[in-house]
């Protein structure tokens, strides 16, 4: 199944984009999305051990599954002053 993956601040700026589509198996879960994204984008894998994942706007851990109408973010530590 095709999903869309919402990328923010280093993540959005790792990859030079928005948004990436990825091709994921329908019993996917955000362990295997996260092992995709870092397969699929080399220069996102250095984040991704620190980045948090959240479906419809709520965290989620790898082992949470995907469902079909999720909308996923990935959010990498951000800091501020």
């Amino acid at each position: 199944m095709k999903r869309s993956v919402y990328l923010f601040a280093a993540a959005r700026q790792a990859c030079g984009r928005a948004v990436v589509e990825l091709e994921l198996p329908s019993t996917a879960t955000v362990g295997e999305l996260r092992q995709t994204l870092a397969f699929q984008l080399p220069e996102l894998e250095p984040l991704l051990t620190r980045c948090h994942f959240a479906l419809d706007n709520q965290y989620a851990a790898d082992s949470s599954p995907l469902a079909a109408a999720s909308e996923i973010a990935c959010i990498p530590p951000v800091s501020g002053g």
